[in-house]
């Protein structure tokens, strides 16, 4: 009888173990404790159950963390709840979840994934009416690539001041190059996720889509003096045409990776590129006649301002 009745002893605890882990754990997750149907689910009496909800309640005070837990009478179950109202409204949730979706810098799936778990903190069944059809509708422009654990790794190497190898595929090549880069940072703009490197003491625009993988090196690097960053708002990458005239168009690749090739004309190349416009006009004009601005006009305009001062300079004597 002894031997029985601490084997019944063993087997109490170890249920309630499992039983205050398993309402804690759907507690964590936002799930709703109903006394009743965890009385039933257990095949305990309800004031097991509010035994233990109140040692949850107990150790949340005692851990310190920022819930508390609350009855919900309309929903006649337990909650927990942010002790600060730091969660997001179903507002906030529309708005950011709408700037994804036109975003079209994600795969479908990982929108589908990120979506979904925005919406699973608001519980508003009309926000995922509201957003179904643009759901339904995405469309993303990067060929089935998922692209967050490249952003998560060298956004890591950046806060470690890590030397990193990417290994890039230019515009029109079939093998990626190896590229040694001190990232500097990662930005978004118009559809694109962008890494900047510095290669050679020359602050380079990489599309993050186009870079096949990478490695951290275990080689630190000390931050630029002058940050890249720091000159203009990084979220306004300039977008430039050019006319490149000289024998070896792979210069304009090396100096602009997000070049595209627009049109040929024997030895005349037209190249349009998102660049970081910090060293870019210095880089033109080091290229002499073989290299003409198109656009922005503003740019241009700029450049003939730039000549005609340095042709004064240069006047016969």
């Amino acid at each position: 009888m002894i031997e029985e009745r601490v084997g019944y002893m063993v087997d109490s605890q170890q249920g309630k173990g499992y039983r205050v882990l398993s309402m804690f754990d759907r507690l964590m997750d936002g799930q709703g404790i109903n006394k009743k149907q965890e009385a039933l689910t257990h095949q305990v009496g309800e004031k097991t159950i509010q035994r233990d909800i109140d040692e949850i309640r107990t150790y949340l005070e005692k851990a310190k963390l920022d819930y508390h837990l609350q009855y919900v009478r309309t929903e006649k179950v337990y909650k927990l709840m942010h002790k600060k109202n730091n969660r997001l409204s179903k507002e906030q949730v529309l708005v950011i979840v709408k700037i994804l979706i036109a975003s079209k810098a994600l795969v479908k799936s990982d929108i589908g994934e990120i979506v979904n778990q925005l919406l699973s903190h608001v519980a508003v069944d009309q926000l995922d009416q509201l957003l179904l059809n643009e759901k339904s509708l995405y469309e993303d422009i990067h060929q089935n690539k998922s692209l967050l654990s490249l952003i998560w790794g060298i956004s890591t190497a950046i806060q470690k001041r890590k030397v990193i190898t990417i290994y890039y595929l230019q515009e029109g090549e079939a093998i990626p190059t190896a590229k040694i880069l001190k990232p500097l940072a990662v930005i978004f703009s118009t559809h694109y996720f962008y890494l900047i490197g510095d290669n050679q003491d020359t602050p380079t625009v990489y599309r993050m889509d186009r870079i096949q993988h990478f490695r951290e090196m275990a080689i630190n690097f000390e931050a630029p003096s002058v940050h890249p960053l720091q000159v203009e708002d990084a979220n306004d990458l300039t977008r430039i045409r050019i006319l490149y005239k000289g024998r070896s168009p792979e210069i304009v690749y090396s100096r602009f990776p997000t070049a595209h090739l627009v049109s040929q004309n024997k030895h005349e190349y037209v190249f349009e590129a998102e660049v970081l416009a910090y060293g870019m006009k210095e880089w033109l004009l080091s290229q002499g006649a073989d290299m003409e601005v198109l656009e922005p006009i503003e740019l241009r305009e700029e450049i003939i301002v730039t000549l005609q001062a340095m042709q004064q300079n240069y006047r016969y004597i």
